[in-house]
């Protein structure tokens, strides 16, 4: 009877590259830029009443004192 064969060492994993590189001395400009939030638009209301038409312009007859 052959005896088990023992089992074979795992692979240790090689440590890679930093994923994170080192920081810049001088900041660059950013990726992407924030998008600005849109701004909230007022809710839709009555319309606005329509001025009645007055009469014409012109000069008005004062009253004549009685």
């Amino acid at each position: 009877m052959t005896q088990p064969r023992p089992p074979e060492p795992r692979p240790i994993p090689t440590p890679g590259p930093d994923p994170v590189p080192p920081f810049p001395d001088k900041p660059g400009p950013d990726p992407m830029p924030p998008v600005p939030e849109p701004e909230p638009r007022p809710a839709p209301g009555p319309p606005l009443p329509v001025p009645e038409p007055g009469p014409a312009p012109g000069p008005t007859p004062e009253p004549s004192p009685a």
